[in-house]
């Protein structure tokens, strides 16, 4: 067989649908997809771009078609990727927009996914959005109580998470409470969430043995500086009856990174999450796989640094504005 490969560059995943399909063909074969910067001023005046490089494969007269038995067995490093773009315009859209074979698996699933294949793409989307809420809603969702410890890797923004979130807490439902730093095996420096702390009118406590008794009504936030180790996490709380745990996730690390994040909060009993670094984010779609997990409740979404704000608590519109940014509102 021989390969002709293609490079262009576009402004869009819909614009990259339609350069596929209008200029190289049905048959065509997305190889990679990649974001790509403006130079300089440029980056902070225009959106990022995308490059996109396609091929053709053409067999041969000569070459005989391979039967299914004689195909060579793929290497463990091939078997671990992602399936291939499907051929459909709108799951190649959803795979450019970031959305994983396994939520494009359960799309597919629905007995209608042919009719919406067929829609024009602003409806399709919308249609594809309704599914997503009916999956989403679906879930259980997990109270959170007034003892919650936020525990993440270093990076994920642990402790400006909890900031956030006392900072809503306090000026927003006007609840008053504790904040208790628990370092565990890991040195955690705490001058700013003590300065934070004060100025919320809020008790910080550096031990355990330094947390007052509540009040009804109050809340007490821990910050844990944990490693890897469950076991000490689990232990180190079991005093504080702690009745919620939530796992603070770097959304902008790679999906293979926030999927070891989920196994871990499994083994240290977490019941909700926390996706931090949003306007780090280039790809939205990709969050659905882990807000359509069913262990977790999203809590909401860091959508900057500054602790006293920049939080979205309605996760689920949030994440598919994001991922449809023309679509997305009409769909919720």
């Amino acid at each position: 067989m021989s390969e002709q490969q293609y490079r262009f560059i576009v402004a869009s995943a819909q614009e990259a649908v339609t350069v596929l399909r209008e200029r190289i063909g049905e048959n065509a074969r997305v190889v990679s997809v990649r974001q790509i910067e403006g130079a300089g001023l440029a980056r902070f005046l225009r959106a990022p771009k995308l490059e996109v490089i396609a091929e053709v494969v053409h067999p041969t007269p000569t070459e005989p078609a391979m039967a299914p038995a004689e195909e060579a067995p793929q290497s463990a490093q091939t078997q671990d990727r992602e399936p291939q773009i499907p051929s459909s315009a709108l799951a190649r859209l959803l795979r450019a927009g970031g959305v994983s074979s396994k939520i494009l698996g359960r799309l597919q699933s629905d007995p209608d996914w042919r009719t919406i294949e067929a829609m024009p793409s602003g409806r399709a989307l919308t249609r594809v959005g309704i599914s997503l809420r009916r999956q989403f809603h679906a879930i259980p969702r997990r109270p959170l109580g007034d003892r919650v410890a936020f525990l993440g890797s270093p990076g994920a923004g642990t402790t400006t998470a909890l900031c956030k979130w006392a900072a809503a807490e306090v000026f927003v439902r006007q609840r008053r409470g504790v904040v208790l730093k628990l370092d565990l095996d890991r040195a955690n420096p705490g001058d700013a969430l003590a300065v934070f702390c004060e100025a919320l009118g809020v008790r910080l406590a550096r031990s355990i043995s330094d947390v007052p008794t509540l009040d009804a009504g109050q809340f007490l936030f821990v910050d844990v500086a944990a490693g890897r180790e469950s076991e000490h996490v689990v232990a180190a709380l079991a005093p504080l009856f702690t009745t919620s745990r939530v796992l603070v996730i770097n959304a902008a690390y790679d999906a293979a990174l926030i999927k070891r994040a989920y196994q871990f909060a499994e083994r240290a009993g977490c019941t909700h999450a926390v996706f931090t670094h949003l306007d780090e984010v280039p790809q939205w779609g990709r969050l659905w796989e882990f807000l359509l997990a069913q262990n977790l409740t999203p809590l909401f979404l860091g959508t900057g640094p500054n602790i006293a704000g920049d939080i979205e608590e309605n996760v689920f519109d949030a994440v598919l504005a994001g991922t449809f940014p023309e679509t997305g509102l009409q769909a919720a």
